[in-house]
């Protein structure tokens, strides 16, 4: 049945499932299939209320957790991205809790962090400056804040615990500049081994960066999510 007065619970997770078996039109945007996937989970929901006022909201007839377990999981490879605007480290931990919850999993392949903090975006470019980022092919994912690295460096830590405790293959980061990434990886105990950087605010990757990349055995991939969209987690074989 409908999800109804959302507005009692105090935390509220809504798993949008096998997004596969959601009706989505051709050519959609991502903002856009997320937006259908999230009409289509609170049409039919499926309300666990837990303790402390929390509900969990899911698709009745979701098949997510057999798709998971459909084949071996050595053959299953399931890596997350999460996308996080304040630097709580208790609201890291419990998106990474409810996702082995809600995959039915011990240990993921890869987990890559996207932090953009007090509303920056990605590569450290701020609305309305990505044409200027592109022209002069400098970032800075900071934008001037004293404590943004400082703040990150605690979201990493413990992004690392689960790390060496071996529930996370994989680390990465998304839309850092090189400076800030180096002194995350000067720091860090586990080191990232996957970087992303946005191509909507960068079409050239500045050479610093895949430089210091190369040196350092870091996987530089490219993503194309748009701004604002938080997504939990995903599957793939």
């Amino acid at each position: 049945m409908p999800l109804e007065n959302p507005q009692q619970y105090l935390h509220l997770v809504i798993n949008t499932g096998n997004v596969l078996g959601v009706n989505k039109k051709a050519g959609q945007k991502p903002s856009e299939e997320l937006v259908d996937c999230l009409r289509a989970t609170l049409d039919a929901a499926s309300v666990a209320v837990g303790k402390g006022g929390g509900a969990a909201v899911s698709r009745a007839s979701d098949d997510l957790r057999e798709k998971v377990t459909e084949h071996e999981r050595a053959n299953v490879k399931i890596g997350a991205k999460l996308f996080l605007n304040d630097n709580s480290t208790d609201n890291l931990k419990s998106a990474i809790d409810t996702l082995f919850s809600v995959l039915g999993v011990e240990c993921l392949d890869n987990l890559i962090l996207a932090y953009h903090p007090q509303g920056r975006t990605t590569n450290g470019v701020a609305n309305g400056d990505a044409e200027e980022a592109k022209e002069g092919g400098v970032m800075d994912w900071t934008g001037g804040r004293a404590d943004a690295i400082p703040d990150l460096k605690a979201l990493w830590r413990e992004m690392e615990r689960y790390a060496l405790e071996k529930k996370v293959t994989q680390l990465g980061i998304a839309d850092l500049d090189v400076n800030s990434l180096q002194e995350l990886h000067s720091v860090s105990e586990f080191h990232p081994s996957i970087a992303q950087i946005n191509i909507s605010t960068c079409c050239v990757v500045p050479p610093p960066l895949q430089e210091f990349c190369h040196q350092n055995d870091i996987q530089l991939l490219t993503h194309s999510d748009p701004e604002g969209e938080r997504h939990l987690g995903g599957t793939q074989k």
